[in-house]
C-alpha cells in the first residue's frame, strides 16, 4: 500500500512551440501554467526542457514538460535512455499484471514508470492496456510525437490546444485559457445550450472554441516536426445486443459474478491507498454499495461516512443513517445553506473550469470542504452506478418499449404493473411517452424550446439563440438507441466522463484524491454490459443487478428503497431564498457575449421567478452561475 499521505494527485502540463524560444522564456511560461494547477500538488515542481529534436536543452527549448504533485520524489513522471518521458496522474490498478506480462519489477517501477513501458513497446494500442483512472503525457522522442490520453471512462480529465504556433496540454482547460490570449473565445452556441437545456451530461469543455477536452478512451497525438495533430480512439466497450427475454436460470450467475467484480473494483482500489476512508453516503444504493463493500474486505479500516444536509427536513439523513448504523462508520453530517451557495459560488465555477449546472455541485464542493477539514486525503464515489445499471427513471419507457416493440406482452404488463418500484406512476410513464413521441414527430429543438420553454427562450438574446438553433450539436459518437444497453453505453462512454469532472474537480481543489470503484474497473464494466438489457431493469426494480447482487451486504431497506433521488439536495428551498441575491447580480455583472437578455428578466421578474414555476427558477441559477464564471475567467 502507499502510505495515505501519498496522494496520487497531479497536475500535468505540455507546451510545444513551432520556433525554438529561450530556456528562461519558456520556463516562465509552464511555470505560470503550473500555478494554476498547483491545488493538485503545492510546489513540488517537475519541469523538462527539450529543442526540436526531443533533446533535453535548455538554452534552445521548444518542449517544456511540467507537473505539479504532492510528492516530492519525481514518482509521477518517468525517463528512459532513449530521451521518452510521461507525466502521468492518477493509478494503475493492474499494475502487477502488466508487469508479470511484460516481465518488470512492481516493486521497484511506479505507474508512470509502467506505464512509459508499456506505451514504449505498443505505442498507441498501448492505452487499452492501462486499466484505471488516469491522464497522462507521453513524449515518443524516436518518433518526434507527443500522445496526451485520458482514461477508458474519464475519470481523469485533459485538454488540449493546438494555436498555430503553440500545442499544449493540460489537466484543467483553465490552464490552457490563461497561457494563450488567442483560445479564449467562447462557444456561444454551449453558452445557449447550457442556459436554455441545463443538460450537465452533454456539456464537458465546449465552453472554448480553441481548448478541446480529450474524451475518455480517446488520444490526441501532435508530431513536432510536421506540426500536425491529430485526434483517435483507442478503446470501445463492447456491450450485449440481445433483446431476449428474462432468464431465471441465467439470472444467479449474473448476480454471483457481479457481486464478485464490484467487491473486486472496490478492493483494487483500496489497495493503493493507506489511512482512513471518506465515503459521501446519501442512503442510495451505489453509495450504500460501496461502503458496505469496503467495510466487508477492510473491517478494521477507518471509514468517514459524510451526508448532506439542511435546515428544512433532514434530506436523506434517515437513510445515510441506516447505512452508518449497518458499517460502523463514523458519521459527519454536512450542513448546505442558501449563504453558501452565494459565498461559495465563483470559486467553485473556477475550480470546475465550466460553470456550475445546479447547486447539487456546490453540496459535493462543501462536503470536500469537511473532508479536508477533518484531515482525510481520499474520498470514494459512487458515479456510474446509474449509467451502468439502468437508474435513472429515463430508462423505464425505454425498457417497456422494447418488451412491447419484441411482443413480450405478459413482460410487459408485468413490468408496467411495478412500475412504482422504480418510483414512477403509470400516469407518469403514459405522460413521459407521449413526450418521447412528440420530440420525435412534432418538435424540433427550437419549436420545443418556444413550446416548453418560452419564458427560458425569451430571456435568452434573439442573436445568439437563433444562431444556436442553426448549429448541430458537437457530440456526433452515439450509438442509435434501441435497446437499454444502447442508452446505457452512450450515458457511460460518452456523458459519463463530463459527470466525473464535477466531484473530481470538487476533490481537486482541496488537495483530495477521488476515487470512483464504479467508473474506473474496466473487468466490472465489460461484464456488466456484456449482460443482456432486461436484467437492467425487472420487477419494475431499476438497478436490478445492484439490487438484488448486494442483498446480504448492504441493509435491505435500502435495497429495496423505491425513492430515487440521486444526490439529494434541496434546491426549490435554496432558489426560493437566494432569488434576490441572484437578481442582482445579474442586473450588474457583465455579459460579454450578449446571451442574457436582462430587460426581458428584470421587467418579468416577479411573474415568473416564482416557487410555482421551478424551472424558470433553474434557469436563472444557470444565468447566475454562467455570468460568475465568464466575469471570473
Amino acid at each position: 500500500m502507499y502510505p495515505q499521505n501519498d496522494n496520487f494527485m497531479n497536475g500535468l502540463l505540455a507546451i510545444c512551440r513551432k520556433t525554438e524560444r529561450t530556456d528562461s522564456e519558456l520556463s516562465t511560461l509552464i511555470n505560470k501554467g503550473l500555478d494554476t494547477l498547483s491545488h493538485r500538488g503545492a510546489d513540488n515542481r517537475n519541469i523538462r526542457l527539450f529543442d526540436a529534436g526531443m533533446k533535453e536543452n535548455e538554452s534552445a527549448a521548444s518542449i517544456a514538460l511540467g507537473s505539479c504533485s504532492l510528492l516530492s520524489d519525481g514518482s509521477q513522471s518517468a525517463t528512459d535512455d532513449d530521451g521518452d518521458a510521461i507525466l502521468f496522474d492518477g493509478r494503475l490498478l493492474n499494475k502487477a499484471d502488466l508487469c508479470s506480462r511484460l516481465g518488470l519489477s512492481s516493486a521497484t517501477l511506479t505507474d508512470a514508470g509502467v506505464a512509459l513501458q508499456v506505451l514504449r513497446r505498443h505505442k498507441a494500442e498501448g492505452f487499452a492496456m492501462l486499466q484505471g483512472y488516469w491522464s497522462l503525457i507521453y513524449l515518443d522522442a524516436g518518433e518526434n510525437n507527443i500522445y496526451g490520453a485520458r482514461d477508458h471512462f474519464g475519470a481523469r480529465t485533459l485538454c488540449y490546444c493546438d494555436t498555430g504556433d503553440t500545442f499544449a496540454l493540460a489537466t484543467e482547460s483553465r490552464t490552457l485559457y490563461k497561457l494563450f490570449d488567442n483560445v479564449r473565445g467562447i462557444n456561444r452556441n454551449t453558452v445557449i445550450d447550457f442556459l436554455l437545456w441545463g443538460d450537465i451530461g452533454s456539456i464537458d469543455q465546449y465552453f472554448f472554441n480553441d481548448i478541446h477536452s480529450i474524451e475518455p478512451s480517446y488520444y490526441v497525438k501532435y508530431n513536432v516536426k510536421t506540426g500536425h495533430s491529430s485526434v483517435a480512439k483507442y478503446y470501445t466497450l463492447p456491450y450485449s445486443h440481445e433483446n431476449t427475454s428474462f432468464k431465471p436460470s441465467s439470472e444467479h450467475e449474473y448476480l454471483r459474478r457481479t457481486r464478485e467484480l464490484i467487491t473486486e473494483a472496490v478492493s483494487a482500489n483500496l489497495q493503493v491507498i493507506d489511512g482512513p476512508l471518506a465515503v459521501g453516503v446519501s442512503g442510495g444504493m451505489d453509495s450504500s454499495a460501496l461502503i458496505c463493500t469496503a467495510r466487508q474486505i477492510e473491517p478494521q479500516r477507518t471509514i468517514v461516512a459524510y451526508t448532506t444536509t439542511d435546515k428544512y427536513d433532514g434530506g436523506e439523513v434517515g437513510w445515510a443513517e441506516q447505512v452508518v448504523r449497518h458499517t460502523g462508520a463514523e458519521w459527519i453530517k454536512v450542513v448546505c445553506t442558501p449563504e453558501d451557495i452565494i459565498e461559495k459560488l465563483p470559486e467553485a465555477n473556477r475550480v470546475h473550469n465550466v460553470p456550475l449546472y445546479n447547486a447539487s455541485s456546490l453540496a459535493q464542493f462543501r462536503i470536500m470542504e469537511e473532508i479536508k477539514k477533518q484531515g482525510q486525503t481520499v474520498f470514494i464515489d459512487g458515479q456510474g452506478g446509474d449509467e451502468m445499471l439502468g437508474g435513472y427513471q429515463v430508462y423505464f419507457p425505454l425498457h417497456l418499449q422494447t418488451l412491447r416493440k419484441r411482443f413480450d406482452l405478459v413482460s410487459w404488463w408485468r413490468e408496467l404493473s411495478s412500475v412504482t418500484n422504480s418510483g414512477l406512476t403509470v400516469n407518469e410513464i403514459i405522460v413521459r411517452r407521449l413526450k418521447l413521441i412528440g420530440k420525435a414527430t412534432y418538435y424540433n429543438p427550437q419549436r420545443l424550446a418556444q413550446s416548453k420553454r418560452s419564458e427560458e427562450y425569451a430571456s435568452l438574446t434573439a442573436a445568439t439563440r437563433d444562431s444556436y438553433f442553426t448549429q448541430p450539436s458537437p457530440i456526433t459518437h452515439l450509438n442509435e438507441v434501441k435497446i437499454l444497453n444502447d442508452a446505457l453505453s452512450n450515458s457511460y462512454t460518452v456523458f459519463l466522463g463530463n459527470i466525473l469532472r464535477w466531484g473530481e474537480y470538487s476533490a481537486a481543489s482541496k488537495g483530495l484524491e477521488c476515487i470512483m470503484p464504479l467508473s474506473d474497473y474496466l473487468p466490472l464494466a465489460e461484464y456488466v454490459f456484456s449482460i443482456p438489457s432486461v436484467y437492467k431493469i425487472h420487477d419494475g426494480w431499476n438497478k436490478y443487478l445492484l439490487r438484488k447482487s448486494m442483498f446480504g451486504v448492504v441493509p435491505e431497506e435500502i435495497c429495496l428503497r423505491k425513492q430515487k433521488m440521486g444526490f439529494y439536495i434541496p434546491e426549490q428551498n435554496w432558489l426560493n431564498e437566494m432569488g434576490d441575491a441572484m437578481l442582482s447580480s445579474i442586473t450588474h455583472l457583465e455579459d460579454p457575449e450578449g446571451c442574457v437578455n436582462r430587460k426581458y428578466i428584470l421587467d418579468n421578474w416577479k411573474r415568473l421567478y416564482t416557487p410555482q414555476n421551478p424551472l424558470y427558477q433553474r434557469f436563472i441559477f444557470r444565468c447566475y452561475s454562467y455570468l460568475l464564471w465568464v466575469n471570473g475567467l
